[in-house]
């Protein structure tokens, strides 16, 4: 048992044993049990809040069983704020507390996020958010137990005059005021001439006789506030039958002796916020050992008792500030002990764990899971031997047991459906298949995943056979379970693809890296180191006979950059040369041996033919228009002789030099 479930469960044996401590003192004091001296209602000090009506019972049976001069209590930081402490040896009093500080998706109830985080969203999106309440138990004191009296004197001496009895016309006033709205938004309250008042369910009419027939004002309001409470209970509004944790189960007897304490205490309550005593009636006195017997026995009873008393005096509120009750629809008597589940309802174990669960669809609502108590599952299983008919009907009790419980503590809903494990891509699936193999009977699942061989199948187990005809999403529930069951394939695929990426990313980055730009500028630039050491050897050699072809078509052209092909290679010549020079940054020769028409030195550029797809480009960015021309054959004849004449020359040259 957690710290937590264990304080709970502390804190509902001090409840009930105040309880019990006051049903004793009634037994000995002709029914008198609570606020004898008149206080008012308790509230939290100093802010004067007040307290939800099971919590404001058991606040002022702890402040009844003490004696304390008022039902104002505190929380002992509170007080310490204000430099009052709690005094040595006082025990505070268990306070039931609901936050209401996180809200849940109404379609994804596992969505959760913070009061905060709701308040950030759009106004729209909030519609898609319900609150969530936490139960907590705190433990407060009354200022009767800190050192109030003697700290702030005045004070504490306005709390006490405020606790005083009030003014009796003003009480009545207030009683009559309270009435009048109840028979105008809840339930017709009519004079009655018996002397006996009484609730008509099937007329759902109160009927009260006048105040004379009554011992005492305070009886008469009593009498009055125990049959309203009684209408709250009519099947057309809380069905409150016996309380709906026994889904039906309680003999009827016990049914009515419930339903009695649920009338005498809130009623009692409802006297306290009037500032008047309350007593049992002589036929709640007969019932009081049975009270104090399922006090001690049965842990769910109190929980019970404070859902049906917080309903009651919160729809009694709703009708005193003007809001109208009305009935719901008519209900046959046997409906109504399973109005809260009207549902499929399913026994399960878990194949893991080996625990029972119980498995509950109301219709039009989401499914429930819940873990029912061992002593419910052993009233299953003893049913199911006697007889299926005993079975269902015991299935039936116990879902509407804990769909009421659900409904009042949604902590104990379970998530039986799971999740995809973390990190698993889900998107991978393309498909399942869970069949039953005919060979054996066992039940397989085949999946299919993107970029997989096929895959042999694995085997499902019973539990999740089951869990998938239950899901609301039976094809999101398979990819789950496939999810599940070939998580160490899909994790194998995540890795391969995530070392493939981080092999392109390292590629990426060293193709990237300043080592590698360095080494293909090298290279590029040895390239054109290459063309221009070719283009300068050819430079040397004479075109004379070149030329005349191409100042023809130069002057057919004369805006154009002409390109003029000799062998292998594509020349420039003179000014077409230099522009050539300048934008490429290829060589530029001046042959002195050879001479333009204006006799200067022969000013020639050019690169190898195959080049010509790197090079035209950048003339054509550069701006300029250009003409491509191959030379024709007989020119081309006339330029190899004059090439053997210039080696010739060149030879006899280097002989003359080397003579002289």
């Amino acid at each position: 048992m957690t710290e937590k479930s264990k304080h709970e469960q502390d804190a509902a044996q001090r409840q009930a044993g105040l309880l019990t401590e006051a049903l004793e003192k009634a037994r000995s004091n002709d029914g008198r049990f609570l606020n004898q001296s008149g206080k008012r209602t308790p509230e939290l000090y100093p802010k004067g809040v007040t307290v939800s009506p099971f919590n404001s019972l058991i606040l002022a049976l702890h402040s009844d069983s003490k004696e304390f001069k008022t039902n104002d209590y505190v929380l002992f930081s509170e007080a310490k704020k204000r430099g009052d402490s709690v005094q040595g040896g006082e025990k505070g009093v268990p306070f039931v507390w609901y936050n209401w500080n996180q809200y849940a998706n109404k379609e994804k109830p596992e969505d959760i996020i913070s009061k905060d985080d709701y308040k950030a969203l759009p106004d729209d999106a909030k519609d898609s958010y319900k609150a969530v309440r936490q139960r907590e138990i705190r433990t407060l004191f009354n200022v009767d137990q800190t050192t109030m009296a003697m700290s702030n004197p005045e004070e504490y001496g306005r709390l006490i005059d405020m606790n005083k009895e009030q003014d009796e016309k003003k009480l009545h006033m207030e009683v009559n005021r309270f009435l009048q709205n109840m028979k105008d938004n809840l339930v017709n309250v009519r004079k009655d001439g018996t002397g006996v008042p009484h609730y008509d369910t099937a007329k759902d009419t109160v009927f009260l006789p006048a105040q004379k027939h009554f011992a005492s004002y305070a009886e008469y309001v009593q009498d009055a506030l125990r049959q309203i409470v009684s209408a709250t209970g009519h099947p057309q509004r809380l069905n409150r039958n016996g309380f709906v944790m026994d889904g039906g189960t309680t003999p009827k007897e016990s049914q009515q002796s419930r339903e009695k304490l649920v009338i005498e205490m809130a009623s009692a309550v409802k006297m306290t916020q009037f500032g008047l005593p309350a007593r049992l009636s002589k036929d709640a006195m007969q019932e009081i050992g049975n009270w104090e017997k399922e006090l001690k026995d049965n842990p769910r009873f109190l929980d019970a008792l404070e859902m049906d008393i917080n309903n009651s005096l919160g729809m009694i509120a709703k009708a005193e500030r003007g809001e109208k009750i009305e009935l719901g629809p008519q209900k046959e008597a046997d409906e109504t002990q399973n109005e809260s589940v009207n549902a499929r309802v399913i026994m399960l174990q878990d194949s893991e764990s080996k625990r029972w669960i119980l498995y509950i669809k109301p219709e039009n609502e989401k499914a429930l899971t819940v873990y029912p108590e061992k002593d419910d599952v052993g009233r299953f299983f003893a049913a199911a031997k006697h007889s299926e008919e005993k079975a269902d009907r015991v299935r039936q009790e116990l879902a509407q047991k804990y769909y009421g419980l659900a409904m009042a503590k949604p902590g104990i809903n379970t998530d039986i459906f799971g999740k995809a494990p973390e990190g698993v891509d889900l998107d991978a699936i393309q498909r399942v298949n869970i069949f039953k193999s005919k060979n054996d009977g066992k039940i397989l699942c085949l999946v299919s995943i993107n970029g997989m061989d096929k895959l042999p199948p694995r085997e499902v187990s019973p539990f999740q056979w089951q869990k998938m005809w239950l899901a609301e999403d039976k094809n999101e529930y398979k990819k789950v379970l496939a999810a599940t069951l070939f998580e160490d394939q899909l994790r194998s695929r995540q890795e391969a693809i995530q070392q493939e990426q981080a092999k392109e990313q390292e590629e990426e980055k060293r193709q990237n890296s300043p080592e590698q730009k360095a080494k293909e500028e090298r290279e590029e630039k040895a390239k054109e180191e290459l063309t221009k050491a070719e283009t300068k050897a050819v430079a040397a050699i004479a075109l004379a006979p070149v030329l005349r072809q191409y100042d023809d078509i130069k002057k057919k052209h004369p805006d154009a950059l002409l390109l003029f092909r000799t062998g292998d290679f594509y020349q420039t010549y003179k000014d077409d040369a230099r522009k050539a020079s300048s934008i490429l940054g290829i060589t530029l020769t001046r042959n002195d041996q050879i001479k333009d028409r204006e006799g200067k030195p022969l000013e020639s550029a050019g690169f190898p033919q195959h080049a010509l797809d790197t090079y035209l480009p950048k003339l054509i960015r550069a701006g300029q228009r250009v003409a491509i021309c191959d030379q024709l054959e007989s020119p081309q004849r006339q330029q190899q002789q004059e090439q053997k004449n210039i080696v010739q020359e060149q030879e006899k040259e280097a002989t003359r030099g080397y003579h002289r």
